[in-house]
């Protein structure tokens, strides 16, 4: 807020203004404030709302001309004034805002500055959208995090707070030397307990994770095993003897077929029926298995 916004909103700040509620004031709340007013129709425009720190004031001329709109004699000198209630923004408010946002209630966070000017009565709220970090953070290194309180007809007050934060979590980190392309075994890798930036969703966090999956590249002795280092082993080898489902309708058919390429859980993959010298496409099941729907997959994959 600039400092001439500051000089107006402390315009007549003895004077106890109407709070507003909404983009617009309305006959019920000129109303409220001067009864001369009651019998206006409550949904009335009378005018906009103020920004919050300002204040809309009616002098007795503006006065005179609505009610001369609504054939109200208006008392001489009369006049109000309206403007959104305002509070100071709070750490704990900042802390227990951002912990909703992280969905983690153990969260660390220190507040090291944040927006002094008051903000509007409404639901504060930090998205991960306003932080100007990446998720990888180190967890002593301070963030600024933009914010916002939503007020009123779902209006935004901008606000700020320069953070550290960190959560106690686990992450799986290498109990030797772990090569590409091999299958991790549980005593490869333990559980160690650390703090970390809340938002790093890129650490293997459980065994779980690890063990049987196939690692994309080296990592040494004492060091994390990230995602992204690993993938799901093969399940059928080019040349495996696979055994096929095949399910169309109610019915379901089993069959060997011979696999034409590799692939992992999940994959696509080409078989071939060497009874009917047929090659058709099955999804990776298992280990050696594989699972065919279609309606039309039986007459694809038929042993006679």
């Amino acid at each position: 807020m600039t400092a001439w916004l500051l000089l107006l909103s402390m315009v007549n700040s003895s004077t106890v203004c109407q709070p507003v509620t909404g983009a617009r004031i309305l006959g019920d709340d000129l109303a409220r404030e001067l009864p001369a007013f009651s019998s206006i129709p409550r949904d009335a425009v009378i005018g906009f709302s103020p920004v919050p720190g300002l204040r809309r004031t009616f002098g007795t001329a503006e006065l005179e001309r609505i009610g001369k709109r609504y054939g109200i004699q208006v008392p001489s000198d009369s006049q109000t004034c309206f403007e959104w209630m305002l509070k100071p923004l709070t750490m704990d408010a900042v802390v227990v805002a951002m912990r909703e946002t992280l969905h983690e209630p153990r969260t660390h966070v220190d507040v090291l500055a944040m927006s002094k000017a008051a903000v509007p009565v409404g639901q504060l709220v930090f998205p991960v959208s306003g932080l100007s970090a990446s998720n990888v953070v180190d967890p002593a290194t301070p963030v600024t995090w933009k914010g916002y309180v939503v007020y009123g007809d779902s209006h935004r007050f901008d606000v700020w707070a320069r953070v550290k934060a960190f959560t106690t979590t686990t992450r799986v980190v290498a109990a030797e030397n772990l090569l590409p392309d091999e299958t991790v075994q549980a005593k490869q890798v333990r559980i160690e307990t650390y703090d970390d930036f809340p938002l790093r969703h890129d650490t293997a966090r459980s065994l779980e994770e690890v063990v049987g999956k196939v690692l994309r590249r080296p990592i040494r002795a004492g060091l994390p095993v990230l995602r992204t280092d690993l993938t799901e082993p093969l399940l059928v080898s080019r040349g495996d003897l696979v055994e096929v489902t095949v399910i169309s309708g109610a019915a379901e058919i089993r069959l060997e077929a011979s696999a034409e390429n590799s692939g992992r859980k999940g994959d696509m993959i080409s078989l071939f029926n060497p009874q009917t010298r047929k090659v058709f496409q099955g999804r990776v099941a298992g280990k050696d298995k594989a699972i065919v729907v279609a309606e039309l997959a039986a007459a694809l994959v038929r042993v006679q």
